[in-house]
């Protein structure tokens, strides 16, 4: 080993001992010391080191050099080593610390604006996601809401507790409801559509105002009618197409509304489509009867009415035809076959509803289209009438 690798060995010593604050041991003289900073000579050999200063080797000691036994080595200067030792290394110290300091610095920079950037990239893909579920929300809500029913239970919910029945002098009647809307302190005003020929018979005939006195919501905790009675308001009529339209002021809200089938839904409907129809025949509380649509194409009077052969009777007049794969409000029941004209016979399975669009266009033409919106009540009963008029159609159903 020459002078010079021996003088490198003693700065990198030196620089080791400032960063991590070894204090390294004064073992070797003043002399030895000139002699490892004296100037570098190509000839200038290390002489071996003393039997008593060899150790095991580098890994046991990486300071062996500076107790190595080095030849004193004349010199002029007699002031000690100590202070530029310590400068050097000071010097070598706060450069190094200040390096890695910008390096730190530089790299927090970096890091700090990929994590801003990391964090613009995030909230865009919110904003974006936002956007796109409330672009969705409108066809997700009604697909959500009218989900098909999947038991019993959701059945009774959606075609049997909207449906109310109307009575009066001495016949019955159903009627469907369609929205409850809030009207102020303890005051409700429940919508319900039912047929007009119901209206005309069990109206209060005492009354210049259209008004039903008998009419009975469903109670579901009991499951029958409820015995209260509430007086029932017509708002509007359209006697050719045999639709009324009455309000009940409640004191509080009544929470079973139809759901009342889109018109993409209802245009879609055909012949063989599974239907019920849920009435209060005979006075009964509202019965759900099973059928099929058995036509679209029945004039009566100038209107056009469809069929059903799901088995209906006197009182399902003004009650709902629902669609059985979901439970959707598609029609309100009108009129049923008889046969004979001395003693005519109901046909039951020949019963002639409203579909829902010629409901829907006059609701419209009368304001009242926000009722079928949001629908959030249920369907309601319908009439008993026991006049009839031999062969054809009757007036109650």
């Amino acid at each position: 080993m020459n002078f010079e690798t021996h003088k490198n060995y003693f700065l990198a010593a030196v620089i080791i001992v400032g960063l991590y604050g070894i204090v390294v041991p004064t073992l070797v003289s003043k002399d030895e010391l000139a002699l490892a900073t004296a100037p570098t000579s190509d000839a200038m050999l290390i002489p071996d080191v003393p039997d008593h200063y060899k150790l095991s080797g580098w890994d046991e000691d990486p300071l062996w050099f500076l107790s190595s036994g080095v030849s004193p080595v004349e010199t002029d200067d007699s002031s000690p080593l100590e202070p530029m030792v310590a400068n050097v290394s000071a010097d070598l110290l706060s450069q190094e610390r200040a390096r890695i300091v910008s390096e730190l610095n530089s790299r927090r920079e970096g890091l700090r604006r990929w994590v801003g950037g990391e964090i613009d990239r995030t909230e865009q893909k919110i904003e974006a996601l936002d956007s796109r579920i409330e672009s969705i929300l409108p066809s997700l809500t009604p697909a959500l809401r009218n989900n098909i029913t999947t038991n019993n239970h959701d059945k009774v919910v959606r075609m049997i507790y909207p449906v109310v029945q109307l009575r009066g002098n001495g016949t019955v009647g159903s009627g469907v409801v369609l929205s409850c809307e809030f009207a102020g302190e303890q005051h409700w005003k429940t919508w319900i559509v039912t047929a007009y020929h119901v209206v005309e018979e069990v109206r209060d005939l005492t009354s210049e105002e259209v008004v039903i006195r008998e009419l009975r919501f469903f109670d579901p905790e009991h499951g029958r009618l409820d015995e209260v009675v509430y007086d029932g308001f017509e708002v509007a009529s359209l006697p050719e197409s045999d639709l009324s339209l009455i309000r009940v002021d409640r004191a509080t809200a009544w929470p079973y509304t139809a759901i009342v089938a889109a018109e993409s839904v209802c245009n879609s409907l055909s012949v063989f489509e599974p239907v019920y129809a849920v009435g209060c025949p005979l006075g009964n509380q509202p019965l759900p009867t099973l059928g099929q649509i058995s036509s679209q194409y029945k004039p009566v009077g100038g209107e056009i009415y469809w069929m059903v052969n799901a088995p209906t009777y006197f009182g399902n007049s003004g009650g709902g035809i629902f669609r059985a794969k979901d439970s959707q409000l598609i029609g309100i029941s009108s009129m049923i076959y008889t046969y004979g004209k001395r003693s005519p016979m109901v046909v039951p399975h020949m019963g002639l509803f409203v579909p829902f669009q010629t409901v829907r266009s006059w609701l419209r033409r009368e304001g009242f289209a926000y009722l079928i919106r949001n629908p959030q009540i249920g369907p309601v009963p319908a009439s008993d009438s026991s006049g009839n008029t031999g062969n054809g159609v009757s007036g109650s159903f």
